[in-house]
């Protein structure tokens, strides 16, 4: 089991998405020890987050990438080129969040390939918290090279 209760499973290798492929959803709680943990590895100082419980945007965001990354197999070489980011309704310790995630984009272009997800995640009320886009580009697919 990891990341909130999730069955482990075998990770999808890219050369199996297709546009339209749903990652399965991820569903976490951010504890206030991981929250403190976030909060000293980006140096914030800052008591908000300590005071009032609530949990920095972007760790929510980076705990959605790391569901994501759970379940997509990216090759050597992969490069994360682009993110954008939307949130919505701030989200507290006290909240379980679900990240559902779906391949917009999967296109081949000379030696690279550009792969595109979309991201949505919720509260446990159905309130959207995040809307997004991540890109990878990734190094031409290994064929075998015939004699």
């Amino acid at each position: 089991m990891k990341n909130g209760g999730r069955v482990a499973h075998k990770k999808v290798a890219y050369s199996q998405l297709e546009v339209g492929y749903e990652i399965p959803p991820a569903s976490f709680k951010l504890d206030s020890s991981t929250v403190a943990a976030y909060l000293r590895a980006v140096g914030e100082t800052s008591d908000i987050y300590r005071k009032t419980g609530l949990v920095p945007p972007l760790a929510v965001a980076a705990q959605a990438m790391a569901a994501l990354a759970d379940d997509i197999e990216l090759m050597p070489g992969t490069i994360h080129i682009s993110q954008e980011f939307e949130f919505m309704v701030p989200v507290t310790v006290s909240d379980t969040i679900t990240s559902h995630a779906k391949v917009s984009r999967k296109q081949s272009r000379g030696k690279f390939n550009l792969l595109a997800i979309d991201m949505n995640v919720l509260n446990q009320k159905g309130e959207m918290v995040l809307t997004g886009k991540t890109s990878f580009m990734l190094p031409e697919l290994n064929r075998d090279k015939q004699p």
